[in-house]
């Protein structure tokens, strides 16, 4: 029986994606991070030429540089895949690439460095990712990068005391929190404004001094980040079992400490 009749007869069910496993707190905050289907909630907004100004690539109002003209104005041979992938604005005007590079807290943050280079893949287009322990880099076009940034920044994949905008010197996000509840910053590009409760940043990305403040809002309280937590700790959602998972890292330990010390010791563990 042909394909056609066959569909006719019983109704054959998609592809669903699957993004994570699991029925647990941290794996719905983990599923719904990657689901682009899936809105985000906006915490606060943020003028256009204030994300310009805290990426640093160009001045506000300024024009976008090109590596090659518009692709309307190219002459190319035909080619059966760019008739099938719709290019991003910044790739069909030419954009240069540039950066933006986000840095998460150890303690508590909306999102893992890890799940948010998952969330640049299902979320974004024409995009190039590293992690890097606390830092996780996004390299687009440069009107698709400052469109990007402006949709993490306002989203609750970004809070404002446990996550920040780091080119340079991005090292902190293990150390402890200030008596603000802030994480380190060694390049100081943020403080707390007393008078309103909101984090200002007085530099940029880069840590060059901008001529105008940005402020970025209130940072999000303690037990709101505890409902929000995609990691898995032992005081908010737990492993299935932790004895197990305590054996397994105890082990990893064991070996890396004895193996680098002298290989022949990790022989009959």
């Amino acid at each position: 029986m042909p394909m056609s009749d066959r569909r006719g007869i019983k109704q054959i069910k998609g592809w669903e994606p699957q993004f994570y496993p699991g029925f647990g707190r941290a794996s719905e905050r983990r599923r719904k991070v990657v689901n682009r289907d899936r809105r985000l909630v906006r915490l606060r907004n943020i003028p256009d030429d204030d994300i310009v100004r805290l990426l640093g690539h160009r001045a506000p109002g300024g024009l976008y540089l090109s590596l090659h003209p518009p692709l309307d104005e190219l002459m190319e041979a035909y080619d059966p895949i760019k008739e099938l992938v719709v290019p991003s604005p910044g790739a069909d005007s030419g954009d240069r690439m540039r950066y933006v590079q986000m840095v998460d807290s150890f303690w508590r943050p909306p999102i893992a460095p890890w799940l948010r280079e998952r969330m640049y893949f299902t979320r974004f287009r024409g995009v190039d990712t590293l992690v890097d322990c606390d830092r996780t880099l996004l390299e687009m076009r440069e009107r698709d990068v400052e469109a990007a940034a402006k949709l993490m920044i306002e989203m609750e994949v970004f809070d404002t005391g446990r996550t920040a905008l780091r080119s340079i010197t991005p090292q902190g996000h293990s150390a402890r929190l200030d008596e603000m509840d802030l994480m380190f910053d060694a390049r100081k590009r943020y403080i707390l404004d007393f008078d309103t409760g909101h984090i200002v940043y007085t530099k940029n990305m880069h840590a060059e001094t901008l001529d105008k403040p940005v402020p970025l809002g209130y940072p999000v309280s303690e037990n709101e980040l505890k409902a929000i937590d995609p990691t898995y700790r032992w005081d908010t959602s737990q492993y299935k079992s932790k004895a197990e998972v305590l054996m397994v890292l105890s082990r990893i330990g064991e070996l890396r400490i004895l193996g680098g010390f002298k290989p022949e010791m990790v022989n009959n563990l």
